[in-house]
């Protein structure tokens, strides 16, 4: 079971990661891409990955803008899992700017 990280540690996380943010019981970040398709093919990795570790983001997509909220519903709050999936979302935006 997922354990609920103190303000502190969240902040130690989130320092070493470019753009998240903590937004209450959530971390979020925006992404820009350089057009509508690069952003949906980041909207379809991070299904498939959220959906390999079971942990589904709030997510938005406005042409070339995706914004995603990570939060643990089990423990009301930021966990080690959102942490986890930020940074293969960050590696994965990494490798969409790579491409074009």
């Amino acid at each position: 079971m997922a354990v609920k990280l103190t303000g502190h540690q969240i902040e130690v996380v989130l320092s070493t990661l470019d753009g998240w943010i903590q937004a209450g019981a959530k971390i979020q970040r925006v992404y820009k891409f350089p057009d509508f398709i690069a952003a949906a093919m980041f909207v379809t990795g991070v299904n498939l990955e959220a959906e390999k570790m079971n942990h589904h983001p709030e997510l938005w997509q406005n042409h070339c803008t995706v914004k995603i909220e990570l939060t643990t519903h089990d423990v009301e709050g930021v966990s080690e899992l959102d942490l986890r999936l930020a940074k293969k979302l960050d590696a994965r935006a990494r490798s969409l700017s790579e491409e074009n």
